[in-house]
């Protein structure tokens, strides 16, 4: 955890509290996630339905700004959608009655179709949820038209999960081209969206088309990546938000970061040497 803690606020609820805090007080929202996934086990589903909601407690009690996200896995999707959904839809009206927004995180490409169908029901029943959607995956163009005319809220990443090129665009070039494209759409057709990357390129592509329409978005960044660009946005008035992982089970979470971006190897073997 040593090693994990640029990129993982801690181990406990009262780590993220602190990390979402300290993200506070530099004008930045916190988007707290209890790491866990790929949960097969209902007993496991209801620890993590528990420990959100008491977060959300926590939350309030706290005053934190910001809100959660939560992966569809950690609520049984591989158990089955339907079941998923019912125990989400008791987190979403916790959600709900706090009046804060609500993200659903998309995981690999073999759960995406599940995902929107469990994300179009949450959406019907609350206008603040937000879906993740990945601009590696082929099929997201299509994926973001029809949730446009849902009227979905999106927020726009890259994509950190390992695809077949059956399924995903294998080079850099070809998903900055995606993200680029979609960029577009959503500052046309969106409604506060959010742009999930830390690429400086994609970043002033968006202030860019910002300044021309007038479109309500948001930066959506992780924890310890960028910190001045996030200091930079916010002082230029932009909205900012820190994705604020935590939770014992964080080594998937840190592995997945240090594949997404070989700069990080570096940073963490520094950190064998300074501390």
């Amino acid at each position: 955890m040593r090693f994990a803690r640029q990129w993982v606020a801690g181990e406990t609820q009262e780590d993220a509290l602190r990390a979402a805090h300290q993200a506070n007080a530099r004008g930045i929202d916190a988007i707290i996630n209890h790491l866990g996934e790929h949960h097969e086990a209902k007993a496991l589903v209801d620890g993590t339905l528990n420990e959100y909601a008491s977060l959300l407690r926590r939350m309030r009690e706290t005053q934190v700004r910001g809100t959660i996200s939560v992966k569809p896995t950690q609520f049984g999707l591989l158990i089955g959608r339907e079941y998923a959904l019912s125990r989400l839809l008791v987190l979403l009206d916790v959600v709900r009655a706090d009046g804060r927004d609500f993200w659903l995180d998309m995981e690999s490409a073999r759960t995406t179709t599940d995902t929107i169908w469990v994300y179009d029901r949450l959406l019907a029943r609350y206008d603040q949820a937000g879906l993740c959607l990945q601009a590696n995956l082929r099929r997201t163009e299509s994926d973001l038209k029809s949730l446009l005319d849902e009227g979905a809220r999106i927020r726009l990443t890259k994509g950190a999960y390992r695809e077949t090129p059956e399924v995903a665009f294998a080079t850099r070039t070809e998903v900055d081209r995606q993200f680029l494209r979609h960029l577009e759409t959503l500052f046309r057709e969106g409604r506060n969206f959010a742009v999930a990357s830390h690429d400086g390129r994609m970043i002033q592509r968006a202030l860019e088309l910002g300044a021309s329409t007038k479109t309500p978005f948001e930066f959506q960044m992780l924890q310890g990546v960028r910190d001045p660009l996030k200091d930079e946005l916010v002082r230029g008035g932009h909205r900012v938000l820190e994705y604020i992982p935590y939770g014992a089970a964080w080594l998937p979470y840190f592995t997945r970061r240090l594949q997404e971006r070989p700069r990080n190897v570096v940073t963490m073997m520094r950190s064998f040497v300074t501390g």
